[in-house]
């Protein structure tokens, strides 16, 4: 008789996700009926059965989770993560789920050493946190794969780090989307300015991928006469640095923002002064300007949904077994004022009312 594999051994022998295993095992949710066919193949050559023993035994122990976040503020757009996995929590806590929050100031790194030896001294069973974007929270990761505690990352679809899921938009895709929307129905040549507005101790990668997707439209379309200037600049130079650039913008020009920090730039812009703009995410501060007309486009991250997601995942995972896919690509959102909708937290819980 041939041993009893794992369901990451099944995946690895059909060349298929973790998850699509998981599925076909629990008989729960869509397969490719050739995939289907071929994994029972496997599961009935190598007499595979659930492991259900060690399945009853998690389910009568705690499930402790930690959730590490930057400090922020209301509006910020670390909030609705911060609610999601909080009401995750409260949802899931009659089945022994509990939820930690371990915070850190992104302007003083060295304050996620305490959050990495709290977290490890208080044996947490899991941790859900967000995309790195500095050297001391990649080596907390690489510590966590060598104690295998698994983790899940948020806002990202980057496989290089080992966590157990990631939950997010494709950057670069992102960025694409980007340059076609700015560039819809505008008048030609047109020039676009590309703000990098960075924080010098954290370094997103995601943002580095939209500029790059956002060029490479223009890249992939050369017929479009357009000239692409890269600003980058931290927050202390800001005002002083750009005035002059947005002051000599017409109409047939835009601003491209791959971060939540349009705002920081709307208010720059001379009150008369139309451009078509385009930034990241639903936060309290860019609002304001999106109904004000000044701000065209939003792309939405959803960070309440995934940080919901994390939550809901990580407990199957736990409690039961069931793997997750390595990538969940979180589908992006356009927001323009004609559909906005200030609650995401709101519309999420509408569309899974199941949730409840």
């Amino acid at each position: 008789m041939k041993k009893n594999l794992t369901i990451n051994e099944i995946a690895k022998i059909a060349n298929v996700s973790r998850g699509t295993v998981d599925r076909v095992v629990n008989k729960r949710g869509y397969v490719a009926e050739d995939k289907q066919k071929q994994i029972e193949k496997i599961i009935k050559e190598y007499n595979f059965t659930p492991n259900t023993h060690a399945r009853n035994l998690a389910l009568s122990k705690s499930l402790k989770v930690a959730v590490i976040l930057p400090e922020h503020k209301a509006g910020d757009y670390w909030e609705p993560i911060a609610k999601s996995t909080e009401m995750a929590g409260k949802n899931y806590l009659p089945f022994g789920l509990q939820i930690s929050y371990y915070f850190y100031d992104q302007n003083n790194i060295d304050t996620f050493k305490d959050v990495e030896k709290k977290i490890f001294l208080e044996k947490n069973s899991a941790i859900i946190t967000t995309q790195p974007q500095n050297p001391s929270i990649k080596a907390f990761l690489r510590k966590c794969v060598t104690k295998k505690i698994p983790f899940v990352l948020l806002g990202t679809n980057n496989t290089k780090y080992g966590a157990l899921s990631n939950l997010g938009q494709d950057a670069n895709q992102g960025g694409r989307l980007a340059g076609r929307l700015i560039n819809y129905g505008q008048e030609h040549p047109a020039k676009y300015l590309i703000f990098n507005i960075f924080n010098e101790q954290n370094i997103n990668p995601n943002v580095v991928s939209r500029i790059d997707g956002f060029k490479a439209y223009f890249k992939d379309n050369k017929k479009i006469k357009t000239e692409l200037i890269n600003i980058n600049i931290n927050d202390a130079q800001l005002t002083a640095k750009i005035t002059e650039k947005l002051m000599a913008l017409t109409k047939s020009d835009g601003i491209f923002i791959p971060n939540s920090r349009a705002h920081m730039v709307a208010k720059l812009l001379n009150k008369d002064q139309k451009v078509r703009f385009l930034a990241f995410d639903l936060v309290t501060g860019n609002v304001p300007y999106l109904k004000a007309g000044v701000i065209d486009f939003l792309i939405n991250q959803k960070p309440y949904e995934q940080g919901y997601r994390g939550v809901e995942l990580l407990y199957r995972y736990l409690a039961t077994f069931q793997q997750p896919d390595e990538v969940i690509n979180i589908a992006a959102e356009v927001i323009t004022i004609e559909n906005l909708t200030s609650n995401e937290e709101t519309s999420f819980e509408e569309e899974n009312k199941s949730l409840k």
